[in-house]
């Protein structure tokens, strides 16, 4: 089924970041070749020509580049990565992951555009296909440049001999949000299309009154790992933590219940997943994982009960009042009280 995920990453020199190297990881090329059957499609746009190198031919040109001329405190690009529904084919997905490309390089108020590179992955049963976009923060201005001058400062006075411009309009979630929402809005279109009747929604479940907890995503670089076998602390937090929330939709009573729930200790009881390592560094056994969720579950449930327990009491004092004041005692070795004789009870 359709679902969204949509997660963007910064590379950058001072935390030791390649451009380069991410570029031909998304491409599957030189040190990745050997998964080159891992990468269905691959595309540029907006790429600036220079006099030695032509990046519109071989954008591998662009951001290798990036990497020798950027500044030392630099950002080297904005990477993307976003869930491709699994009821659009190959020629759908490159259709919608082009047009996203080109809408959110395509700057509105700086004017100009953004060079980008994105590629899409897929394996043999589909069942996890995904898109990564690399994103300049350089404008391409349409001025002739070389290499190294487009990496350069921007020069206001004379934009020939300065760099070209690094955009503003990429900066904190006044560009993320309306990017998460465009996302949506472009990916169900395009379900729409093709006749077919998921959708995605880019909201959390809390802004869309869902008190479901919702599950995170592994991603594809996790998944990989676990299947080799490699070690990686992050895969079995996210499976524990994707159990509990599982458990609360699954288990918990009628939604109009678990809709009472407070979410604030929902998300404390979850979000404390325990690391698999032990404090000495050492791999905890499934046991131990298995025992930390059932203290866990535990927890949430003593939560739910008292949630419950409170609902109960403030009905109680409610009928209580409409009643006058006749108290009703709800106690299982309750005593029959006048209201219930005159009504004929036992």
């Amino acid at each position: 089924m359709a679902i969204y995920h949509l997660q963007c990453n910064i590379g950058s020199k001072p935390e030791g970041h390649s451009a380069g190297a991410k570029c031909a990881y998304i491409t599957r090329t030189e040190a990745y070749a050997k998964k080159a059957d891992e990468c269905a499609y691959t595309a540029s746009g907006n790429m600036p020509k220079w006099p030695k190198t032509n990046p519109q031919e071989d954008p591998a040109h662009y951001w290798k580049a990036a990497d020798i001329y950027e500044r030392d405190n630099g950002r080297l690009y904005r990477e993307i990565e976003i869930a491709l529904p699994r009821e659009l084919n190959l020629d759908q997905q490159k259709a919608l992951c082009h047009a996203f490309a080109e809408k959110i390089t395509n700057l509105k108020g700086e004017g100009g555009k953004l060079p980008f590179t994105f590629s899409i992955h897929t394996d043999k049963d589909n069942h996890n296909p995904h898109c990564h976009l690399m994103i300049s923060e350089r404008i391409n201005d349409g001025l002739n440049r070389n290499a190294s001058t487009w990496f350069k400062r921007a020069n206001s006075k004379e934009p020939k001999k300065g760099g070209a411009v690094k955009s503003q309009e990429l900066n904190g979630k006044q560009w993320l949000n309306p990017t998460r929402e465009t996302w949506a809005t472009m990916a169900n279109e395009a379900l729409k299309n093709a006749d077919q009747k998921a959708t995605i929604d880019h909201r959390s479940n809390e802004a869309r009154g869902i008190e479901n907890i919702p599950q995170k995503h592994m991603g594809a670089k996790c998944v990989g790992m676990m299947k080799r076998g490699a070690h990686c602390q992050r895969g079995p937090n996210i499976e524990m933590f994707n159990k509990g929330a599982k458990f609360q939709k699954d288990y918990l009573p009628a939604p109009h219940s678990r809709a009472k729930l407070p979410m604030k200790a929902m998300r404390q009881v979850h979000t404390r997943v325990s690391s698999p390592l032990r404090k000495d560094g050492s791999l905890k056994t499934w046991k131990e994982i298995a025992d930390e969720l059932s203290q866990q579950f535990a927890q949430l449930m003593k939560i739910w009960h008292q949630t419950e327990m409170d609902k109960l009491r403030r009905e109680r004092e409610r009928i209580e009042q409409t009643m006058g004041g006749i108290n009703f005692n709800f106690g299982p070795a309750a005593r029959p009280t006048t209201a219930t004789r005159k009504m004929g009870g036992p």
